[in-house]
């Protein structure tokens, strides 16, 4: 269900539940309300401030309401998952996450005695709109226009007058012309504050990979053989290999031994240039079950079958089936819970707004040397092309007349910092119909030649290359890659009411998409992209929202879990359901001051002080018991420093 992500005043509980009062406050939380005030007398006092504490998710992964983390026990990242659903209004417990999936490899993860957190506490400026007008993007506090008494916690993206279209993800503004134009993010620094992890290649699925599943990254080169296609089934009933006419090759990038980073000697080579891509290989909780299943019966026959001299006997591990790439989606690990074993991610939208970051190591270099970054998205390419002699960068879009012949069209250039042998981070964005370039952390100014406009008539969709989405290439330099890691773009969900004309409370909810009688499921698709996209199209619903003058539209940037100006109720009868009024916005949210506490001692995890209470029958009423297993809070803890930061 969608989270509606009412903020809470610290002083104060803002929820109208009917249920028992919540408890006291516990030592934690009396501890967290007297460093408020001295805060808030000290630091703010010139002017008027409030602190909110966020229950819910909606607005994750910006803000986290209550959750718990843990760390993956396959690959080792760390997994923050949304547990505001545990509780009920009041604090008490309705019913504990069992499990959860990691949100870069996947795998299942048990979560059920994972420590549980409370949300960010924020710092809110009551009075910026009283000097100035809001701003696109900012993150608002305001009055819920259906119970004014509640606050809520959402992205302004919506400004007064306008007419929004939400379209496969991105956020768009009907003109007056009737032109529709996408809505980038204003600051490219915002944009990379939002988006969201895809895969992180320092922590890859070494179980799966030791059963002969494949590297999303790898060395990669042009098939000559036209006839294979990214589908092709070998005799085994398996993947060919052959991605959107890329085959994997042993020549060019080497991957070095901790499988993290890869390695290119192409100076002093009459070579020319080398690939290494990513594929999106997604293993879903049949396959890691059945990898740690096999695992743990392995353990077993190994310790029953010693020979006559006490050893174990050898044992080839069993192969898996080499699986299908898939499009890359609007996964979000946050939402990836169940309350019991199963977990259905329920993520089956395309997302191409993608963005590719890496630690560069230039060694050394040839007179002729190069290096490419590559976005794919639909029919269009997009490069980065940077001369590491002068620091030029170029950025160009690419069209394939066919696979052995392609154009380029250029769109922009600008100097870098990159010049000679160096260490460099380099991340490249294509996102909102922008192409973004930093280096170390500097954004590289290309101006408006780094935006590119979609005609409204083009059929946007995802092609064969979208299952091999990001590339690096060099040629004529000895050149390291590490870190590599793909991020994607906030995909707004356009799942809206249609309200009657008579402003009436009832409304249509529509969904983005629901399966159509004559076309699959997108989730059965995901390795077809062809046919992913005419499902899509036969079946897909836009939203449009109409802003009246002085009336804001505020979105969720967890958008599957935002009850937000898309799916408001209208027991008020407004005319614009969706909008906020001016009247209505209490401030602007600015600094995250207080994250989740973090236990220390007793391996991390610290030392129960409180536990959760819940509601259970006896005879004919209810009585309120503590959940002896479950800790509400701990103690010692120190403060996340690392999320103290500002909204953006």
């Amino acid at each position: 269900m969608p989270s509606s992500n009412p903020t809470k005043p610290n002083s104060s509980d803002a929820s109208n539940s009917k249920k028992p009062a919540a408890r006291q406050e516990s030592m934690r939380e009396t501890v967290e309300s007297i460093v408020v005030a001295f805060l808030l007398a000290f630091l703010f006092r010139a002017f008027e401030a409030e602190a909110f504490v966020i229950p819910t998710g909606s607005m994750a992964p910006t803000l986290y309401g209550r959750h718990k983390e843990t760390n993956c026990d396959q690959c080792g990242h760390l997994i923050t998952i949304g547990a505001s659903e545990e509780v009920d209004d009041a604090g008490y417990l309705r019913s504990r996450l069992e499990t959860s999936l990691c949100p870069n490899c996947r795998a299942p993860n048990s979560i059920k005695n994972a420590p549980v957190f409370r949300g960010d506490r924020i710092l809110v400026n009551k009075f910026p709109y009283e000097l100035k007008e809001p701003r696109r993007w900012d993150v608002v506090v305001f009055k819920y226009p259906e119970e004014p008494k509640t606050n809520y916690i959402k992205r302004l993206v919506g400004l007064a007058g306008e007419t929004i279209l939400i379209r496969q993800g991105d956020l768009h503004r009907v003109e007056k012309d009737g032109e529709v134009r996408v809505l980038r993010k204003t600051d490219p620094y915002k944009q990379r504050e939002l988006q969201i992890l895809v895969y992180d290649n320092d922590y890859p699925e070494t179980p799966l990979l030791e059963k002969g599943w494949p590297h999303r990254w790898t060395t990669v080169v042009r098939d000559t053989d036209h006839s294979k296609q990214a589908d092709e089934i070998d005799d085994d009933g398996a993947n060919s290999g052959v991605i959107a006419g890329w085959s994997e090759t042993t020549d060019g990038w080497q991957p070095q031994k901790d499988n993290h980073s890869f390695r290119l000697d192409g100076a002093g080579t009459a070579k020319g240039i080398h690939w290494l891509r990513y594929r999106h290989y997604v293993p879903n909780s049949d396959t890691w079950r059945s990898v740690i299943e096999s695992d743990a019966d392995q353990a077993t026959d190994e310790r029953d079958s010693l020979d006559d001299f006490g050893r174990k006997p050898p044992k080839e591990a069993k192969p898996l089936r080499r699986p299908m790439p898939q499009l890359i989606t609007d996964f979000c690990g946050y939402n990836a819970f169940s309350q019991g074993n199963n977990v259905d991610p329920d993520t089956y939208f395309w997302v191409g707004d993608l963005t590719l970051s890496c630690d560069v190591q230039i060694k050394q270099l040839d007179e002729n040397s190069e290096l490419l970054l590559e976005l794919n998205e639909g029919a269009h390419r997009y490069r980065c092309r940077i001369n590491p002699h002068t620091g030029e960068a170029q950025l160009v879009s690419l069209i394939w007349m066919n696979r052995d012949k392609e154009e380029e069209a250029e769109l922009g250039k600008a100097t870098t910092s990159i010049t000679g042998p160096g260490d460099y981070h380099l991340e490249f964005a294509n996102v909102d119909n922008r192409l973004c370039l930093w280096v170390n952390g500097k954004l590289i100014p290309f101006g408006p030649n780094a935006e590119y406009p979609l005609p409204e008539s083009e059929d946007f969709g995802p092609q064969d290359d979208d299952l091999t989405p990001v590339g690096i290439a060099a040629r004529g330099m000895n050149v390291d890659v590490a870190h590599l890691q793909i991020h994607r773009d906030i995909y707004y969900r356009s799942s809206h009411v249609e309200q009657p004309q008579d402003f009436s409370p009832w409304g249509h909810e529509q969904d983005e998409w629901s399966p159509c009688s004559a076309h699959p499921h997108l989730r059965s698709l995901l390795s077809d992209p062809v046919r992913w996209n005419e499902s899509y199209k036969a079946c897909a619903r836009d939203a449009k929202f109409e802003l009246g003058a002085d009336e804001f539209l505020m979105l969720g940037d967890n958008s599957p879990r935002s009850k937000d100006s898309r799916l408001w109720g209208n027991d008020r009868r407004a005319q614009h359901r969706h909008a906020v009024p001016r009247s209505a916005l209490v401030g602007k949210a600015f600094f995250i001051y207080w994250p989740h506490a973090q236990p220390f001692l007793n391996n991390g995890e610290g030392y129960p002080i409180m536990n959760h209470s819940e509601w259970k029958p006896e005879g004919d009423k209810l009585v309120e018991r503590s959940v002896k297993d479950y800790p509400s809070d701990r103690f010692p803890f120190y403060p996340g420093v690392g999320r103290m930061q500002r909204i953006r």
